[in-house]
């Protein structure tokens, strides 16, 4: 019997040093005991240095498709078939991930044939690997040193990023080992690709690398990546729709360094998924400002929020009855300001917002501002309602409802004066979940609004869904209302269905005396335009309805 806890440990660890890729371990097969160097129990999270059950508990990190590798090979050895053991699978480490290892060893026996000491080495190929083994393909690694070679021997041609769109959904729905395939079929198609190098990317992407700077060699290539997208699911027999799109961006002209060159043909690809899946775009030189004046504006944003808001602003605009054109409350709209007073779009900076996840502390200074504003109304209108916007993005937060709670406590508002207007700035991926966060708040007491709805995101099936007090029609179905039949009907219909459901409506985009006329013939609850007035600051709003009197005639709003 071999006793290896008495392994000379000084030894044991510095042969674990020498490699931050390379992983040690030693065994006794009998026994199924055996040592792990340090950085081998770190970076695949095992249970400690010294394992019993070694070959059980080992399995478990290894990919499943892959265990048959490990144990057939070993097997060999039980077996008296070898002494040696080498293959390569892959193993999970510690972030989760499956990394490529090549698992090496050898057994000394003793004198009667039987095992004996095991001494085993796992390299860690996904660090630094040429080839990525299921694909056949050239690594990332291998990108990050060839592009910049080629670039330095004045080389020109073009990157192209490829991208399956949707996989986690496919690993979802038909499990990891069939995703995995998916990729590993779609690699090894890429390799008759003609006049390009291929590449293994991270997830489901792949590099393409050309000096055919045509568009019609790029859409060729593009193409063919299309019709193995095809392919594969048939081959496979899986009934998927499999779309792969794809970012383009040229070398040197684009950039002559590989990160700005992989930063580039990374945003021309998050704009072909915007257009939608499977689609294509280049990277320009419009594009790229555009990504500078993001990052640049994103880190004015990141200040802004560490210092409580600075450049941040709320101006308001009148909601007003619809039958007796008195005020009936404002909304609160957001306003950001660089630091040399240049006004930024709420279409810039929101996105930004919601991306980095600021979105919660700029809402919370926002929701704050606001309800402590309408209390000072209140205190000349005690019928006042205050509603304030809130992005999908921002209830998905943890503590959402919590916070909202709380302010609405400290502020002493009355809960049937707030309305949370649900903005249409992204796609609900749970439905379920945000119609129990209206419920929540319903049940408090606080109204709960659909923005802009008959556009994009907002809809009927959301309507039914979450069941609001109020929607608010988007403007572009009131603009040329006197002389569009087509958005006539649309209105008529949507104030049928709120009559009929007792739902609320505000109709926004009321900019004139001619459209004000024609929508007053729906009697919708609250209207809100320019007609009235602009957004404007606290200090104006209350000059102009705060006098004594809260008839929007009687101060001149309804001048522009």
């Amino acid at each position: 019997m071999i006793d290896i806890s008495n392994l000379d440990s000084h030894i044991f660890d510095a042969l674990s040093q020498t490699s931050d890729n390379m992983y040690i371990y030693i065994a006794d097969l009998e026994r199924d005991f055996s040592r792990w160097s340090k950085p081998s129990v770190d970076y695949f999270n095992l249970p400690g240095e010294f394992i019993e059950n070694t070959s059980k508990e080992w399995v478990q990190h290894i990919h499943p498709a892959d265990q048959h590798i490990f144990l057939e090979d070993i097997g060999r050895i039980f077996e008296g078939k070898s002494n040696r053991h080498n293959c390569e699978y892959r193993a999970l480490n510690k972030y989760g991930k499956y990394v490529w290892v090549r698992c090496q060893g050898i057994v000394e026996r003793n004198a009667d044939g039987s095992l004996g000491l095991f001494v085993g080495t796992m390299m860690n190929l996904g660090v630094n690997a040429k080839f990525d083994q299921p694909t056949g393909l050239y690594t990332f690694h291998e990108l990050k040193k060839q592009l910049p070679a080629f670039i330095s021997h004045g080389m020109e041609g073009a990157v192209l990023l490829f991208d399956v769109d949707r996989l986690q959904r496919i690993n979802d729905i038909l499990g990891y080992l069939v995703g995995d395939e998916v990729l590993q079929r779609l690699g090894q198609k890429c390799q008759s690709l003609e006049g390009v190098i291929s590449y293994r990317g991270p997830g489901g992407k792949f590099y393409c690398i050309t000096t055919e700077k045509s568009e019609n060699a790029l859409d060729r290539i593009y193409k063919e990546m299309q019709k193995f997208s095809v392919e594969v699911p048939r081959e496979m027999n899986l009934e998927i729709q499999l779309t792969i799109s794809c970012g383009v961006a040229f070398f040197p002209q684009d950039a002559e360094d590989f990160e700005t060159l992989h930063a580039n043909v990374e945003y021309a690809l998050e704009q072909a998924k915007k257009v939608g899946r499977g689609s294509i775009a280049q990277f320009s030189g419009q594009m790229h400002r555009k990504t500078v004046e993001k990052f640049r504006l994103q880190e004015v944003l990141r200040e802004s929020v560490a210092n409580n808001c600075r450049g941040f602003a709320l101006v308001y605009q009148p909601l007003v009855n619809g039958e007796t054109q008195d005020v009936y409350g404002a909304e609160t709209l957001m306003r950001f300001y660089l630091p040399d007073g240049t006004l930024v779009s709420p279409m810039e900076f929101i996105p930004i917002l919601e991306e980095d996840g600021t979105i919660r502390q700029v809402g919370e200074w926002l929701l704050n501002k606001a309800l402590a504003q309408a209390a000072l109304w209140r205190m000349e209108n005690p019928d006042f309602v205050i509603s304030v916007n809130v992005s999908y993005i921002q209830i998905l937060q943890e503590g959402f409802r919590e916070m909202v709670t709380r302010i609405v406590e400290k502020s002493g508002t009355p809960e049937k004066q707030l309305i949370l207007e649900l903005t249409e700035s992204c796609k609900v991926s749970d439905p379920n979940g945000l119609r129990d966060d209206f419920e929540y708040f319903k049940n408090m007491g606080i109204n709960m609004a659909l923005d802009d709805f008959g556009t994009e995101y907002s809809s009927i099936a959301l309507l039914r869904k979450l069941k609001p007090q109020w929607i608010k029609i988007d403007h572009t179905f009131v603009s040329s209302i006197q002389d569009d039949e087509m958005d006539q009907a649309i209105l008529e219909y949507i104030m049928n269905l709120s009559k009929q459901t007792r739902i609320k409506v505000c109709v926004e985009g009321v900019e004139n005396e001619e459209i004000l006329s024609v929508v007053q013939t729906y009697k919708p609850e609250l209207l809100q335009g320019y007609y009235y007035s602009r957004p404007c600051s606290a200090e104006e709003f209350s000059k102009k309805y705060f006098n004594g009197k809260h008839k929007t005639g009687s101060y001149g709003c309804l001048k522009k």
